[in-house]
């Protein structure tokens, strides 16, 4: 068999068994190659979001910064602001805290001290030389003053109301001269409002109750400027009745009645000249209502109750009742000489006068009722009558000296005795005289002699006469 040559045919077995490994290695370089091209992109795209986002954050944090710097500054502008704003106020309030004090004190320098003063003056020149009409003009003028006084010093009192304390000194009271008194007081502003004040006592009221007479006056000063201060024009009247309660008190009633041409509000430009719209008429109230709150306070301590009318239409603008202590029950001599001076077409004959003079008025029920209790006449007035000019006595030896808290004792203590007779206008006397003897001056103390030694002696007079009832 002949030798065939089977190289050229390995050969092209071998060329064809190698293009397809060519080919496969081609396309896998060139995937590779796409591979590469497609993924630059992406790294180059994927650092750029990074490098992106790491410049985001920085202008982020960047801009948190200025923002945080500005809030800063502007907190630290409206602190200071804020500062300044309180700052100017405390100063404002310090200065009208200053400028108040300083008008307090001016007031009552030159207001509450000098009134002190007056009333002293008024006490001190009060005696049994008056007439009698004089004297009952005289015992209306120191009560208007001791309602005045009252009242100013409350409204120069720098301390809040619910910080102050109320104590009732309770004494024999007139309570038609308080409230002639305290008409006395607001009759020229009630005037200029055309109106016209009145009071309308009834005969069952009590000549003298046991009362704080400055400041139930100031109670009656009170409601009655008010009903002055929300009306115009027509008649303004303090009604006062009573009720009994027992054999020694009464429940009076005391009415501040209007009745005018016009109603509340009106003519209310003359003392505030604002405008007449709602938000002044409810300062204008606000004003008139300052006082109430007080009034409210003292009338609870009287065991009292008091009224404020809201219809402007009514009648009766404010009541007040309370139970008081009878000191009195009839009128006083005074009183009567009072009333005839002031009747029209009645005068008071010379002779009456001159009795009225050397009269110290007392009440003879005092000592009938000892003499029911089964005490002796005699030895009482007796022993009364020797222990008063003892006092007396030391009491002329004392008024020249300086020796108050003798003197002081001494006018207590005839204050008593002469209260043990009825005789209430010259217990008041010396009652008073004994709260301050060192401001009156030996004058007065000297009147206050004069008319003990009258009361004495018109004791002796009065019990002889009446000593058949009497023992």
């Amino acid at each position: 068999m002949p030798l065939v040559d089977d190289t050229p045919r390995v050969q092209q077995v071998g060329e064809s068994a190698a293009r397809p490994a060519a080919s496969a290695h081609d396309a896998a370089i060139e995937r590779q190659t796409w591979l590469l091209a497609l993924a630059a992109p992406a790294v180059v795209a994927l650092a750029g979001a990074c490098l992106s986002r790491a410049a985001l954050r920085r202008a982020a944090e960047e801009l948190h910064r200025v923002e945080d710097k500005w809030t800063r500054q502007c907190e630290a502008a409206e602190a200071r602001e804020a500062a300044a704003r309180s700052a100017a106020a405390t100063q404002a309030r310090t200065a009208a805290l200053k400028e108040r004090l300083w008008l307090l004190g001016a007031a009552r320098l030159y207001a509450e001290a000098p009134l002190v003063a007056v009333t002293g003056l008024l006490e001190s020149i009060y005696t049994v030389s008056m007439p009698a009409a004089q004297r009952a003009q005289m015992s209306m003028l120191q009560s208007a003053v001791r309602t005045w006084g009252q009242t100013l010093h409350d409204l120069l009192e720098a301390l809040p109301l619910e910080s102050r304390a109320f104590v009732l000194d309770e004494s024999a009271t007139n309570l038609r001269e308080l409230i002639d008194g305290v008409i006395a007081l607001l009759s020229p502003s009630a005037t200029q409002r055309g109106l016209h004040l009145s009071s309308d006592i009834d005969h069952a009221v009590a000549e003298r109750i046991l009362v704080d007479s400055a400041r139930l006056g100031q109670i009656f000063f009170h409601l009655l400027n008010r009903t002055v201060q929300l009306n115009t024009h027509g008649e303004i009247a303090i009604v006062v009745r009573a009720e009994p309660l027992n054999a020694g008190s009464q429940q009076i009633f005391i009415n501040v009645a209007h009745t005018g041409e016009k109603a509340m509000y009106a003519a209310q430009g003359q003392l505030f000249e604002a405008d007449a719209n709602e938000s002044t008429e409810g300062k204008q109230l606000s004003n008139v209502d300052a006082c109430l709150p007080l009034c409210q306070i003292l009338a609870q301590r009287m065991q009292g109750e008091l009224a404020i009318a809201s219809d402007s239409h009514s009648i009766i603008r404010a009541s007040f009742n309370a139970p008081f202590t009878v000191e009195q029950w009839g009128t006083s001599a005074d009183q009567v000489h009072y009333a005839h001076a002031h009747l029209p077409g009645i005068a008071v004959q010379p002779e009456k006068a001159f009795e009225s003079v050397l009269a110290e008025p007392f009440e003879l029920r005092y000592l009938e009722a000892l003499s029911a209790e089964g005490i002796d006449l005699d030895t009482f007035l007796s022993g009364w009558r020797r222990a008063m000019k003892d006092d007396l006595e030391q009491m002329s030896d004392l008024r020249h000296q300086e020796d108050v808290a003798g003197l002081r004792t001494l006018l207590h203590r005839l204050s008593g005795a002469v209260g043990l007779v009825g005789a209430h206008s010259l217990m008041e006397a010396l009652r008073r005289a004994s709260a301050a003897p060192q401001e009156h001056g030996v004058g007065a103390i000297d009147a206050l002699i004069e008319r003990a030694e009258i009361l004495i002696t018109q004791l002796d007079t009065e019990i002889a006469s009446h000593r058949s009832t009497l023992g």
